[in-house]
């Protein structure tokens, strides 16, 4: 299996405090099943460094060699999971913040809701030939309310990515249900850990492998972490699994998109 959206990286965002917590978390990943690992640390939200991306730069050499040090055998990636707001798609490119230096690029909204203008700053990303990776969408309320915008956003080729815990109803009842009815619609096709820490949010997939098998059967969520991350990681287009419905199609919809402002983007030195 392939997590494709981890936060194992040490003294950055809101994951581990320390290599042990790290190394910990890898070992328990590989005890799973899990092969290959791709680690998305916080960019724009969550670090403690400004975003400075020398010190994100260290980290990762560092993580490298205690990965080998300690003789664990996961296949390393590397990406970020990238906060929305009005610059973000100048500031990927600008960095190439996309996993292992492939088009694909995870992307993060506010949780309580989506900006205005999401859908514009989505195809910015599109004409500069990157594809959008929609983390956690069950988990965001703008997308719980309206299911719809996940659907426009997968049309215009966009893919989305949930969240284990969710699936198991370890996040709760409404990311479950929401998880649930993203999976029947072919909303989501990656299903990927986004684990923090070793007690809280843990890595692990083969739950959720197991739970997404109810609803869309054993081929497809197995698909979800073989198949469709490996695709991500090869720079490939993702296997069809049926066309995107509309969960609300049929249904008279009058709510609107919370408008929340944007934010600006960081440099590199972690200046506004």
């Amino acid at each position: 299996m392939i997590d494709l959206h981890t936060h194992l990286l040490w003294d950055w965002d809101d994951g581990p405090d320390d290599p042990s917590e790290s190394l910990a978390m890898c070992s328990m990943a590989e005890r799973e099943g899990t092969e290959s690992i791709c680690l998305t640390p916080h960019l724009f939200r969550m670090t403690r460094y400004d975003d400075d991306l020398e010190v994100l730069r260290r980290r990762k050499i560092e993580f490298q060699d205690e990965i080998r040090r300690a003789g664990i055998g996961l296949d390393l990636h590397w990406g970020a999971e990238v906060y929305v707001h009005g610059e973000v798609a100048s500031a990927v490119e600008a960095n190439r913040l996309t996993v292992d230096e492939t088009n694909y690029v995870f992307l993060e909204f506010d949780s309580e809701g989506l900006p205005a203008g999401s859908a514009a700053i989505l195809a910015r990303f599109m004409n500069r030939g990157f594809v959008p990776i929609i983390s956690h969408p069950e988990r965001n309320g703008g997308f719980a309310a309206r299911p719809d915008l996940l659907y426009e956003f997968v049309n215009m080729g966009c893919i989305a990515q949930v969240t284990a815990a969710s699936l198991t109803g370890e996040m709760g009842k409404e990311a479950k249900t929401t998880a649930g009815i993203f999976l029947v619609n072919n909303l989501v096709q990656i299903i990927a850990s986004d684990a923090h820490r070793a007690a809280w949010r843990p890595p692990g997939l083969r739950a959720a492998v197991a739970a997404a098998a109810q609803i869309v059967g054993e081929s497809k969520a197995l698909a979800m972490v073989t198949d469709a991350p490996r695709a991500v990681l090869h720079n490939k287009p993702l296997p069809d699994w049926g066309e995107p419905r509309n969960p609300l199609r049929g249904k008279l919809w009058t709510r609107h998109l919370v408008d929340k402002p944007h934010q600006p983007p960081r440099d590199r030195r972690g200046g506004r």
